[in-house]
């Protein structure tokens, strides 16, 4: 009873970075002129909700005592708008500032994508169940490549002014 506690206290943590990530991606998307840099924020906003909706499927599961999902079953649709959290995120919004630099906004998203990979090698460290196990390792692999993808991007950008192609 005690592990599943502890899971389901680390996957509130979880569903709280992914819509933090979520958000932030749409806003700096929002901020950006140069279509490159819009067009990989937009596509990592969208791999935040499709990680959301992994890890709400198996909080549900776990909150229901129906134990850990296999990855295949964690689908499905959730709603984003549905506040999980007491007010207070809202500083999330001032984060990506409208005279920010592009700089500045990926730097703020190696930050996060670095946070969510610690937040997935812990679970994955903590969980002796093969399906937690499973999830917690595919969402770190997956966090582990958007930061690779934010960190070249940064590289390139700061040394040429440019955004690299997706």
């Amino acid at each position: 009873m005690e592990q599943n506690h502890v899971a389901l206290h680390a996957l509130e943590k979880a569903i709280g970075v992914e819509k933090d990530g979520r958000r932030f991606y749409l806003r700096a998307a929002k901020r950006t002129g140069d279509q490159r840099g819009k067009k990989i924020f937009l596509s990592l906003a969208q791999a935040e909700e499709e990680h959301l909706r992994i890890v709400e499927k198996q909080y549900d599961s776990l909150s229901k005592g129906r134990g850990w999902l296999a990855l295949v079953e964690a689908t499905g649709e959730v709603d984003l708008e549905r506040p999980l959290f007491p007010p207070g995120r809202e500083a999330l919004a001032e984060m990506v500032r409208p005279d920010d630099s592009d700089l500045d906004a990926l730097i703020l998203a190696l930050a996060f994508e670095n946070e969510s990979y610690e937040l997935y090698r812990k679970g994955y460290a903590e969980t002796d169940d093969p399906q937690g196990k499973a999830m917690y390792g595919y969402l770190a692999d997956m966090e582990r490549e958007h930061f690779e993808t934010l960190m070249r991007n940064y590289e390139h950008l700061s040394r040429t002014g440019s955004w690299l192609e997706r």
